[in-house]
């Protein structure tokens, strides 16, 4: 019956399926009708449907182009073959949304296949004998240029809506020219020096010229999401656009961490504040110069801006975040890798009435430590003796079975070391300061409308003292943070946080009162990687609706770990994460499959990238297992 459903159907069925590749693929091949009705859902963003730079989709655009520009471009080196295969479709019609980046990779790679294979040859017009060719000397970014603006004008020539654009030109230094970079063992860096110099070599100053392209500006109209990252001069760009899209729902600034001048933070003002319902915005870096201005242009979108994100962002340099507190629709909030973030920053959050407020991030940020109140450095580490060797320190009953058709646990011996590190008990280490965080007071005044709370994960490779969270050292939360989201945030779906000895008792209350929670994402401090009665604890408190577990461990744990955290879960656990654990072997993946098998619910395991894994291992796990993933973390938003 599905061959017979209308258009309309089916592509209310290929919106849902608008990033699935190999399904949109399929359908193409059903018949002719869906061919057609799906051929437009392929091509609206194509370059994000590749992994990589694809110069197939620029040969296809190229032989769309006028015979009039196949010659200003032949003049210019550039051949583009006259005979052209007719195409069923006319692809440059479709697309709905482009990254300049995207076409200038792409170009750079169609022009360097083509002069490699012998295609982009001109000939020397001096030479009278054919046979002769001389090859063309270019300066490459330029050549990509002329494509790249040839291309521009060609999707707008063809469309009548674009809903997204990104003008992101950082991400092309180094792409071309890589003259410009500057290397360091296992990195790449730029200098202000090179970059400067590379802005005023080439330049992007074309970009200023893109709404004056036929159809251009009927197509702007329309634009839902714009992305900007570029210099002080490409940059007002956006002062243009400030005339032309007033109905942008996502607006995304990328400022350079090693640019010497920054666009004009007016200009980007000015687009800012001429949306009529923006309801996402995200900044990207950035420093005080430019953020005081935008963070204040956000009370001209407070009725609708439900989305704020600040990743990589400086606040150091009095950065105030009032105007934020006053965006009392946000539904979002996040601080990822942000520095800067003392206690005086974030004090405005305190008194924000975030009654909408459903996912809240503070990631990597330095922020929990509270700069006022302590200056002192953080006291000395203690380096952990010895090595966690699964090899002499425990002994596991194997499957009986290969064919992993009837399972059971072995019982388990070990030579338990002396760590001293038992008792999971714990003071509570709360300071005057630390229990009138600012974050604690924010989320307390959400009134229980989190669901998605993200402190961040973090692993310490030496053993820290007890009381270093309460005094300051150390950017996790302090105990009065999950103290009142364990009290006001009933309904929590997801608590991403690191876990240590000073806010264990915190932590293990919060499973205790979130019994929503479906899932639970942790970092494990190092002074409780080998302590079985936090292991076996956890167990126990793990929520009976919890799904998905994740657990950040680096380098080596004990195989008895993976015995004291499943032996006695009654979580309906259906995926198990451990992305950072190299250790893991056949061993602990015959284990964790044992205690799969009899879950009966777990059916998807994430290990680390570099696991010690067998082929072996992993077809006898695959057994119980739908899927095991070797990638690292599975990403479920």
């Amino acid at each position: 019956m599905a061959f017979y459903l209308p258009r309309e159907c089916l592509e209310e069925i290929f919106q849902i399926l608008e990033y699935d590749k190999s399904t949109l693929y399929s359908c193409l091949l059903v018949n002719r009708f869906w061919c057609s009705s799906v051929v437009k859902f392929l091509w609206k963003q194509p370059f994000q449907l590749v992994k990589r730079p694809n110069p197939s989709l620029i040969e296809i655009y190229t032989s769309s182009f006028s015979h009039a520009t196949k010659t200003y471009l032949l003049s210019e080196g550039v051949y583009i073959s006259s005979i052209n295969d007719p195409k069923i479709f006319d692809y440059p019609s479709f697309i709905r949304g482009f990254r300049f980046e995207d076409l200038y990779e792409s170009t750079s790679l169609w022009l360097q296949e083509g002069y490699e294979k012998g295609r982009q040859i001109r000939r020397d017009p001096e030479v009278i004998d054919e046979k002769r060719y001389d090859t063309i000397v270019f300066d490459d970014l330029r050549i990509v240029k002329l494509v790249v603006n040839e291309l521009v004008k060609l999707f707008f020539s063809k469309i009548r809506v674009l809903d997204f654009l990104s003008l992101n030109t950082q991400r092309l230094v180094g792409l071309i020219d890589r003259r410009f970079w500057t290397h360091h063992p296992g990195d790449i860096q730029y200098t202000p020096t090179s970059f400067e110099e590379f802005r005023s070599s080439y330049g992007f100053d074309d970009l200023l010229n893109i709404p004056s392209y036929p159809g251009a500006i009927d197509c702007l109209r329309y634009l839902q999401k714009f992305e900007y990252g570029g210099g002080s001069t490409d940059g007002r760009i956006m002062q243009v656009l400030s005339e032309i899209s007033k109905n942008l729902n996502t607006l995304e600034i990328n400022f350079s961490s090693w640019q010497g001048k920054h666009p004009d933070p007016q200009m980007m003002l000015s687009l800012l504040k001429a949306q009529h319902l923006l309801r996402r915005v995200i900044l990207r870096r950035g420093t005080s110069n430019c953020l005081n201005a935008l963070i204040e242009g956000l009370h001209s979108q407070i009725s609708s801006l439900n989305y704020l994100e600040f990743s990589g962002t400086d606040f150091r340099g009095h950065v105030y975040l009032t105007p934020v507190a006053s965006c009392v629709n946000l539904q979002v909030l996040v601080f990822d890798r942000c520095l800067g973030l003392n206690d005086d920053t974030v004090e405005p959050l305190a008194f924000a009435t975030f009654k909408k407020l459903k996912k809240f991030v503070f990631r990597k940020s330095v922020g929990f430590r509270d700069m006022r109140s302590n200056q002192m450095l953080p006291p000395s580490v203690v380096h952990i003796i010895g090595n966690h060797n699964t090899g002499n320190t425990i002994r596991t009953t194997l499957i009986r079975n290969v064919s992993m058709g009837n399972h059971s646990i072995g019982n388990l011996s070990m030579r338990n070391p002396s760590t001293g590190n038992s008792s999971t008990s714990s003071t509570n280490n709360c300071t005057p300061s630390s229990l009138n965080h600012p974050l604690s007071r924010m989320i307390q005044n959400t009134c229980g409308s989190l669901k998605d709370i993200r402190l961040g994960r973090k692993v310490w490779n030496v053993r820290r003292p007890p009381g270093s969270i309460a005094r300051g050292s150390g950017d996790f939360p302090p105990s009065s943070v999950l103290l009142t989201i364990s009290v006001t945030c009933p309904y929590l779906n997801l608590i991403e946080t690191h876990i240590s000895r000073d806010i264990l008792p915190h932590f293990l209350s919060l499973l205790e009162t979130c019994q929503f929670l479906q899932q639970l994402h942790i970092s494990i401090g190092t002074e409780l990687m080998d302590d079985e009665q936090f292991w076996r604890e956890l167990s126990r408190k793990l929520p009976q609706r919890l799904k998905n577990l994740m657990i950040v461990i680096e380098g080596t744990f004990w195989l008895m770990v993976v015995h004291w955290l499943l032996e006695n879960c009654k979580a309906p656990l259906e995926i198990l994460q451990f992305p950072r654990s190299g250790c893991i072997d056949d061993e602990y993946l015959s284990l964790i499959t044992q205690y799969a098998s009899r879950l009966k619910t777990l059916k998807r395991l994430a290990l680390a990238k570099r696991t010690k894994v067998t082929s072996e291992g992993l077809r006898k796990a695959l057994v119980v297992f739908d899927d095991i993933s070797r990638n690292g973390e599975l990403s479920l938003d």
